[in-house]
């Protein structure tokens, strides 16, 4: 009944041009329906057009219903195909007859098919008329297209995580290559986007530490980046000159990021076991999200161009951390979240990021034993 990821490629990389020709070769389509045009059969399949459901399409069904989602979990998780069906259908059919008695229009739905591995036909999302479409094949292009055709031939993606309707990935080109600090670097940039309406369009500068694989997303406040929602309208035009004007300043931003990221050495820190635990409080972090960046920064103090405890070895925790991810959207996030700490500004000095630093230090002095011993059990 329930379908999804199944043409994920992740950590893969290649040349850029091959995805571009992998994205525009894709068998994607777009129509507008009724609720009726949305009746189930017995197995949860499209009565119109035999078209099974994703995972995520078909939560996204059932959001137009008035079914508890804890309902509709255990439905299918037990198997109860028909049933479900048969209540989906009688909420379609209520919605219709709403509309109809009060003379309102009747409700057209965007809907977004696309062809599977198998070659069937499935239906992975649904939206009213506020949804913006900016696909990935576009998206990628308009990057393309930012780039000189040398640079374009010859640049490489990286990480790729790319299920048909998300897709997350790191880009570099010639002239990507940084040496700081004796360390090699690669920078370039983040590219995240979905067709389905589950992550922001994204493209930032990134950076990649090569002796560890670790990647970190710039994100600090004044840099130039894109980040729009797929909703409302969306100046195409203005969309590809936004992205001109992103990876034409990404490799600055990025190497004036990685000068902040390796000043971070000198703010040498005495507990980082609480400063990371401070920060994971403070943005949210799972308990086994900070577990897993202790154990990152455990990881990095055994390298042997680091070895005391800093800044830098408390940011690179958390981008090894993110490694141990099994979902790219989580990495995307923690990643980003790294970018945050690397300074409170942009064009932050020294002076700023150490003082920064003191500050989250004075916090993380004052957790309690028994905070500390919920992480370090």
């Amino acid at each position: 009944m329930i379908q999804t990821f199944d043409n994920v490629i992740f950590g893969a990389s290649r040349p850029l041009t091959d995805l571009l020709d992998q994205l525009a070769s894709e068998r994607k389509h777009d129509e507008i329906r009724s609720y009726s045009g949305l009746k189930l059969d017995d197995d949860c399949k499209l009565v119109d057009g035999g078209a099974t459901f994703t995972k995520r399409g078909f939560n996204s069904l059932c959001r137009l219903t008035s079914m508890p989602p804890a309902m509709v979990d255990w439905l299918a998780q037990n198997d109860y195909k028909r049933d479900l069906a048969r209540f989906i259908n009688s909420e379609l059919v209520g919605l219709e007859f709403s509309d109809d008695q009060n003379n309102r229009p009747r409700k057209r739905i965007f809907t977004r098919f696309r062809e599977g591995k198998d070659g069937n036909q499935l239906c992975r999302a649904l939206f009213s008329d506020r949804y913006a479409a900016v696909d990935a094949n576009l998206l990628v292009a308009m990057v393309a297209d930012a780039l000189t055709s040398s640079e374009r031939e010859q640049a490489r993606v990286h990480r790729l995580s790319y299920d048909g309707d998300e897709l997350l990935c790191s880009l570099i080109w010639p002239g990507c290559d940084r040496v700081v600090g004796g360390e090699a670097y690669q920078v370039g940039i983040a590219i995240q986007t979905s067709e389905i309406g589950t992550l922001r369009m994204q493209i930032q500068p990134w950076i990649g530490r090569l002796v560890c694989a670790n990647g970190l997303i710039v994100c600090t406040p004044t840099g130039q980046a894109v980040s729009k929602r797929h909703v409302g309208n969306i100046d195409l035009h203005q969309l590809a000159a936004s992205i001109r004007t992103t990876v034409e300043s990404a490799l600055a931003q990025a190497d004036r990021a990685l000068v902040q990221f390796e000043a971070g050495r000198k703010v040498v820190l005495d507990d980082a076991e609480r400063i990371i635990i401070q920060l994971g409080r403070d943005h949210r972090l799972t308990t086994e999200q900070v577990k897993r960046w202790l154990r990152g920064h455990d990881v990095t103090l055994s390298e042997p161009t680091v070895g005391e405890t800093s800044a830098f070895s408390v940011i690179n925790g958390l981008t090894k951390s993110a490694q141990e991810s099994e979902l790219a959207v989580e990495r995307t996030q923690l990643e980003s979240l790294a970018g945050k700490l690397v300074a409170p500004r942009f064009d932050a000095l020294y002076g700023e990021i150490e003082a920064e630093w003191r500050r989250i230090e004075t916090r993380a002095s004052m957790l309690s034993d028994e905070v500390l011993e919920t992480y370090l059990s």
